[in-house]
């Protein structure tokens, strides 16, 4: 099925999907239905609705607001994609890293206030933790396979990095940076006094178990309620005009090694330990080569598993299911337009 005549059909599962993503859906059986098969392998609206609500997450972030039934769309073309990958995946024998599933696992239920808490979102929304498990294995093994598979064969020449590099002189210029790693107990600025006494109070712990010579890096990865967690509350380097005021005051007083107090800020409490500061200027070209490289490589990464999904989608059987679970007529492309 090609991605034109996939997109078009999306619109089926629009009404399924949406219901079922509603904060309060019908209580009657079948309120995660089939709503796709790929490749025989069944799609479930909660599916949809998990991967929709990560895509709407990351657009509110960005300050982005999308209509929803677009949102359908493109949710519904990447668990396809992902369920794609993951099923190239296994033709390959690339198995997944089941240590960071149960990261991603963790972090998301302490995001949600617990297991219980999650396990209760989740059956709002019809599905459960087995199946947002399930979600997370089949992103791993997608990953997995990129990694093991298509980024291995992508080469960057010496002169490609060189032109990126003079073409780009204005990317080379940089305000004093510090990389920096931090651990975020998570507490909404409109929270209660308590809830945000029990957010300060962990991230107390975390800095005085810092400070008493554990591993920062490791204690990200337990406590940080932050996505970072998965990398040891690594935020890379940073320009202080990126991070909201007080972070950045936190971050920039501190010398490679140290740690901050606590800080709050409107996303909760964060203890920060910077790792490395890197003064103003121009970035010379061996410094930059390796950031250039890994920009190359994931630019034609994602245009080669781009392609790659293309191709497959097109050999695929993909079939799109009725409220019966009955499968849909397939859409027509639309006529060209004549010239």
């Amino acid at each position: 099925m090609t991605r034109k005549l996939l997109t078009a059909t999306m619109l089926a599962v629009s009404f399924v999907a949406l219901s079922v993503s509603a904060q309060e859906p019908p209580a009657a059986a079948g309120v995660n239905p089939k709503v796709l098969t790929v490749n025989g392998q069944p799609v479930y609206a909660a599916e949809i609705s998990l991967m929709m609500q990560n895509i709407q997450g990351y657009l509110k972030s960005q300050g982005k607001e999308v209509p929803e039934d677009e949102i359908v769309q493109v949710a519904t073309q990447r668990i396809v994609e992902q369920k794609l990958l993951a099923q190239e995946a296994g033709r390959f024998g690339v198995k997944p890293d089941d240590q960071r599933i149960a990261q991603m696992m963790d972090i998301t239920a302490r995001q949600a206030g617990g297991r219980d808490q999650l396990e209760a979102t989740l059956a709002r929304g019809g599905s459960n933790s087995a199946q947002l498990e399930q979600m997370f294995r089949e992103m791993e093994l997608g990953r997995a396979f990129i990694a093991q598979q298509v980024q291995p064969t992508i080469e960057v020449s010496d002169q490609e990095i060189a032109t990126f590099y003079n073409e780009h002189p204005g990317d080379f210029v940089r305000e004093e940076q510090v990389r920096a790693r931090h651990i975020l107990a998570r507490a909404a600025a409109d929270a209660d006094d308590q809830t945000r006494a029990l957010a300060r109070s962990k991230a107390e712990q975390a800095r005085q178990r810092a400070v008493a010579g554990e591993d920062f890096a490791a204690l990200a990865t337990e406590l940080s309620d932050d996505g970072s967690a998965t990398s040891g509350g690594d935020l890379g380097f940073f320009e202080k005009g990126r991070m909201v005021p007080a972070f950045a005051d936190a971050a920039f007083a501190l010398q490679p090694g140290e740690i901050s107090p606590v800080v709050e800020t409107q996303f909760g409490y964060h203890v920060i330990k910077v790792e490395e500061r890197r003064p103003a200027g121009t970035v010379p070209l061996e410094e930059a080569t390796a950031p250039i490289r890994r920009v190359l490589v994931t630019e034609k990464t994602n245009v080669a598993v781009g392609q790659l999904v293309q191709s497959l989608g097109r050999s695929a059987d993909i079939a799109f299911l009725d409220e019966n679970g009955q499968p849909l007529p397939a859409a027509e492309p639309a006529p060209e337009t004549p010239q």
